[in-house]
């Protein structure tokens, strides 16, 4: 019985074992909400891409945040550029997300991607 919890053959899956790794790439998205979409309807259609950006490779984390203004950011944690951009340029395609971005006014959006090189937490 000890044998079987110690000698357990399956391997961890990639995403649990991504999450554990340092972002190097911090990916900030300023945006607008399209007119007729409630604060609320913006976090339920922002949220649902959890499910979308998750999978792709790369990815460590997200936070999207709003100022009470109209304004929203989202900020997503990468491995490294390549992926971040990969996947920036490749969400564009998922319908899903697509589905999502309908609450975002488009000519608001403003992407950047940044090289980190300093994180401190107390």
């Amino acid at each position: 019985m000890v044998n079987l919890l110690f000698n357990c053959t399956t391997k961890p899956n990639s995403r649990s074992m991504q999450t554990l790794q340092e972002p190097n790439v911090v990916e900030v998205v300023l945006f607008e909400a399209n007119p007729g979409y409630s604060p609320q309807d913006v976090e339920k259609a922002l949220s649902s891409l959890n499910d979308v950006v998750k999978l792709y490779y790369g990815f460590v984390k997200r936070t999207t945040a709003y100022n009470g203004d109209g304004k929203y950011v989202d900020i997503v944690y990468w491995t490294d550029m390549k992926s971040a951009k990969d996947a920036a340029a490749d969400v564009m395609q998922n319908q899903k997300a697509a589905k999502a971005f309908e609450v975002i006014k488009p000519e608001s959006v403003q992407m950047y991607h940044f090289d980190a090189f300093n994180e401190f937490e107390e």
